[in-house]
């Protein structure tokens, strides 16, 4: 691993396995097994990321498995994403593979709340209950069949 400054890169010739921390900006070329925390990470075409990310921004060309948690996402026509990937903004290039488990990070219990707040708890969603015009109409079909 070469440190220049808060800068840390992994050569294509390069492989890493352990822990990462406190590295405030990495770029992977070569092959990484390790668990990240850091500000940005960069891996390129030819990088392997294998494990858990923590970081801001995240720039994926190369290969990547395992659980992720990003600021921002930007996954290159040439990125092959599996595993976990959980983000706030996400920036696909045409080519681009995701095969993994995506989600958003929205607060879910806010969410949650102000959908009470609107129904209550006891009330009905729109479109579900009893005498809904969706009740109706099932109900109609099971009659004529």
């Amino acid at each position: 691993m070469d440190k220049l400054g808060s800068k840390t890169i992994i050569s294509a010739s390069a492989s890493f396995t352990g822990k990462i921390i406190n590295a405030g900006v990495i770029d992977v070329h070569g092959k990484v097994s390790a668990d990240l925390s850091t500000e940005k990470i960069t891996i390129s075409e030819t990088g392997q990321f294998r494990g858990a990310i923590r970081a801001e921004l995240v720039v994926i060309s190369g290969d990547y498995d395992g659980q992720m948690e990003a600021g921002s996402v930007w996954a290159t026509s040439t990125a092959r994403i599996s595993g976990k990937l959980q983000y706030k903004t996400l920036q696909m290039d045409r080519g681009a593979a995701l095969n993994c488990h995506v989600l958003h990070n929205w607060d879910t219990k806010a969410d949650f709340t102000d959908k009470n707040q609107e129904t209550g708890p006891d009330k009905s969603l729109p479109g579900i209950g009893s005498g809904s015009k969706l009740d109706n109409k099932n109900s109609s079909r099971k009659k004529g069949a």
